[in-house]
């Protein structure tokens, strides 16, 4: 990482060190903004999976729970989403509180790139002081926090669970069992919304990137969605980016 300023932000020895940009010239009002009806996005899907969540998001206290599974292109990524999400809650809920959380395959090919793009994220708009590290892997503005998991490294202690949004990357590479064993019993806070982003595949097949798309979380919470369970959307392109099996 090069252009890094003296004052260098230090997330955990456990996370490594995140450096931060030098501080724009000139300050700009945050980007995220919840009045607006999509992230701006060319990705028509993650544009409707943005209405989907930030409406449940918004409106946690009055509704259920809400599962979200969202069809990717081999190879295609939502950092550039999940980063607009995450800090929009994070402001969103500043004053109020929330505790989001992102569950990743990997650490290093996920989570800190996830983690790093937040952080540029916020300097980029000029709130790079807003923002202040909250335990290993962690970040909060405000009474606000957004946690990362990830499977293959996994943080000693008990971190609050997610009450806002619970987001699972690549869940096609994640096992069920883990995710059963692991997040499931931290996932039960009545309104939360869960979204879930994979790659579908060949059952029983593997592709360049490990995917275990058979036996995975994001098979079965797909298959659910599209058998039509309450409270469950799925997004792909098969059905024009219109959510299906919505009970």
């Amino acid at each position: 990482m090069t252009n890094v300023s003296s004052e260098e932000v230090k997330m955990n020895q456990t996370a490594g060190a995140i450096a931060t940009p030098e501080r724009p010239s000139r300050l700009d009002a945050p980007t995220p903004e919840h009045r607006l009806p999509d992230a701006g996005l060319q990705n028509n899907g993650l544009n409707a999976a943005w209405t989907r969540i930030v409406r449940g998001v918004t409106d946690r206290a009055s509704s259920e729970s809400s599962n979200i599974t969202v069809d990717l292109a081999e190879g295609e990524s939502a950092l550039e989403f999940s980063t607009r999400l995450r800090m929009l809650l994070l402001f969103m809920n500043r004053e109020t509180g929330s505790v989001s959380a992102t569950v990743s395959p990997s650490f290093q090919n996920d989570t800190y790139p996830a983690m790093l793009a937040l952080v540029n994220g916020f300097h980029r708009s000029g709130a790079g002081e807003d923002w202040r590290p909250d335990g290993p892997r962690a970040i909060r503005v405000g009474k606000a926090s957004h946690l990362f998991v990830s499977v293959d490294m996994p943080v000693a202690g008990r971190s609050p669970s997610p009450d806002t949004l619970l987001e699972v990357v690549a869940a096609h590479r994640i096992d069920a069992a883990w995710y059963d064993q692991r997040v499931r019993p931290r996932a039960s806070c009545p309104g939360l919304t869960t979204v879930m982003f994979g790659v579908p595949g060949v059952p029983g097949g593997r592709d360049s990137h490990g995917s275990i798309f058979a036996g995975s979380i994001f098979e079965r919470e797909r298959a659910r969605n599209l058998s039509g369970r309450t409270g469950g959307f799925h997004l792909s392109r098969q059905s024009d980016w219109t959510a299906t099996a919505a009970v």
